[in-house]
């Protein structure tokens, strides 16, 4: 069953972007969770390292909001600012089943004049399959702002994680972009990254993220590693 699980995510589960910082999210929300998290993404070809560090606060047991900052490496500078994002998660089903489903909402504004974007994720989770947890998203983004892209851009992401008796929990996750409504890319032009993570709970507050990316067709960057340092209260 778990090779099945895998295989699935590799067939069906795709989602990213060139200097991925992102993640593969579920829908659950604990009422009282808060905490911070810094990201960093490092592509070896080119050397460009973006990192991003947010903070979230549960505001009940059915919504949650999140603000983002990132910046970017450039020719300019190693730190340039790249944007700004608050988010709202909605959780839609209650916590007793193994099935929970939701919508995460995003407002992004991105500096140097490139177009900001408005998202909507649908975000899906199945806990406890022979152990593993499986998670699918499925992205909507209208731009805004100067010079937008022409109709809905889509993405989805997913992933198959489970935990090792002693140590961490264990997966893939799959990222994959299409394009846009009015321009749906051939397969040979979409991105598409999948790779391994690795994430170990140092202690009740603090956790590590290990994880790296490699592209699955010829537009994708060959290779991401990502690490992320989360503290929850």
């Amino acid at each position: 069953m778990r090779y099945a699980i895998l295989g699935l995510v590799c067939t069906t589960a795709p989602a990213a972007l060139a200097q991925n910082t992102s993640g593969v999210f579920g829908p659950v929300i604990d009422d009282r969770e808060s905490g911070w998290e810094y990201r960093a993404t490092y592509d070896p070809g080119d050397e460009d390292l973006n990192q991003r560090l947010h903070y979230q606060r549960a505001i009940n047991g059915a919504l949650r909001w999140r603000a983002v900052a990132q910046v970017r490496s450039t020719d300019d500078s190693d730190f340039d600012p790249d944007y700004l994002r608050g988010e709202l998660v909605w959780q839609v089903t209650p916590n007793e089943q193994d099935y929970q489903t939701g919508f995460r909402f995003e407002a992004r504004y991105r500096f140097d004049d490139r177009p900001g974007d408005v998202t909507v994720h649908w975000i899906n989770q199945w806990k406890q399959i022979d152990g593993w947890t499986l998670r699918f998203l499925i992205g909507a983004t209208q731009q805004v702002g100067n010079d937008p892209a022409d109709g809905i851009l889509v993405q989805t992401r997913a992933s198959a994680t489970t935990s090792i008796a002693g140590g961490p929990k264990v997966g893939l996750e799959w990222f994959g972009e299409y394009g846009s409504t009015s321009d749906w890319l051939s397969a040979d032009e979409q991105e598409h990254q999948i790779g391994p993570v690795a994430v170990w709970k140092v202690d009740d507050n603090w956790s590590l993220y290990t994880g790296a990316l490699f592209g699955a067709t010829d537009v994708t960057p060959d290779s991401q590693l990502r690490f992320r340092l989360t503290r929850e209260y």
